[in-house]
């Protein structure tokens, strides 16, 4: 037998075995044109999607899925990249059955697309009861839709996770239809790279960042916005990034604002309302302590978190960022409150640095403060 029939066999072997793999598995898996017509579908899909099927006809996924995903053609022909995952996770009801469905679809290629579906229910209750007795994720929760500013938290591979709103009644979706969606279906990558070079360098750093985009939403209207995105999660496989969308265009600031925000283009005000999502640092402190600041930061940061917590309403959510920032959510719009509030938290913070570490740690902050 030639070498030439031998790898033929072995490669015969390996798709027979790839096929009953594909077929005795109990996750659904569809392989789809750009078109949603379906190429191949394994009975556990088939099994899953059978409640929704009208009049026999199994031969298109987006026709299949329009009762309780009706926006999923759209965000599937509006993925630009050549490849990658474009829903993630996604989760769908079907009423006549009570089963919830997780749903991940990913581009292989312009003409190959891959579906992945599985029965989540019991695993849905399970998720639902840990957010039920979970006060904090409440609060956060009710904090984050309150926001007047378009937020969308996502996952470092772009999925959506959580939206506002604000953010959705902007872009012309419902939250379903967004939850599990890649953000690039929204916001295409842009000519000049800048988005993805500040993303890129994002994971790398950590830092904030900020860039004029235009968005797309439902109707297909396209405008400009800017973007600020802060990461939530310092876990370089889980991190978490909260953008936020501001007109570029400000309006005129108010006159209280002013002290705190000039200067300070990354926190703009904008038509939207006064962003509610702010970030309190402490970096300039750290630099002007220079070497004595590994001795003395867990301490320092504590007290800070403490008297932070004191100056800011009960309903407001305060969390610990990336180089040893906060990130505070604002639970109400009121910019002049807001912007008050901000200043005596600087204060309070700078405070803290000159009374509780010796005269040689203060000396070191009032001259940089003086600078």
């Amino acid at each position: 037998m030639t070498d030439a029939s031998t790898v033929d066999q072995d490669l015969a072997s390996a798709y027979e075995a790839l096929v009953e793999f594909l077929y005795l598995t109990p996750i659904g898996i569809i392989k789809f044109r750009a078109d949603g017509g379906i190429d191949m579908a394994n009975p556990t899909a088939a099994q899953l999607l059978m409640p929704l099927v009208f009049d026999w006809d199994m031969s298109n996924l987006f026709r299949l899925l329009v009762p309780i995903a009706p926006d999923l053609r759209l965000h599937v022909q509006r993925f630009q990249e050549p490849t990658g995952p474009i829903v993630a996770e996604m989760q769908l009801f079907i009423p006549s059955t009570k089963n919830t469905l997780m749903l991940d679809i990913n581009k292989i290629n312009d003409t190959v697309l891959m579906a992945v579906i599985q029965n989540v229910s019991d695993l849905t209750e399970a998720r639902r009861e840990v957010v039920r007795r979970t006060e904090s994720q409440r609060l956060l929760a009710s904090v984050f839709m309150r926001l007047n500013t378009p937020v969308v938290v996502n996952r470092a591979d772009g999925m959506i996770v959580l939206s506002n709103p604000a953010f959705q009644r902007l872009m012309g979706y419902d939250s379903k239809s967004l939850t599990g969606l890649s953000l690039d279906a929204l916001i295409p990558p842009d000519a000049q790279g800048a988005a993805r070079a500040a993303r890129t360098q994002q994971i790398i750093d950590g830092k904030s960042y900020e860039v004029d985009i235009e968005v797309v939403a439902k109707s297909g209207a396209r405008f400009p916005v800017g973007l600020h995105s802060a990461l939530l999660d310092e876990a370089d496989a889980k991190q978490l990034r909260v953008v936020t969308l501001f007109q570029i265009e400000p309006r005129p600031v108010l006159a209280a604002q002013t002290s705190y925000l000039q200067g300070r283009a990354e926190f703009p005000v904008n038509d939207w309302g006064i962003v509610q999502v702010r970030t309190i640092k402490t970096s300039q402190f750290r630099t002007a302590i220079g070497g004595d600041w590994v001795n003395i930061s867990a301490r320092a940061l504590m007290l800070v978190e403490d008297i932070l917590k004191m100056l800011f309403a009960p309903s407001d959510i305060i969390k610990r960022g990336k180089d040893d920032s906060f990130i505070v959510w604002f639970s109400g719009g009121d910019p002049t409150h807001n912007a008050a509030i901000l200043a005596r938290a600087e204060q309070a913070v700078r405070r803290v640095f000159v009374t509780e570490f010796g005269s040689k740690i203060a000396d070191r902050v009032i001259a940089a403060v003086a600078a």
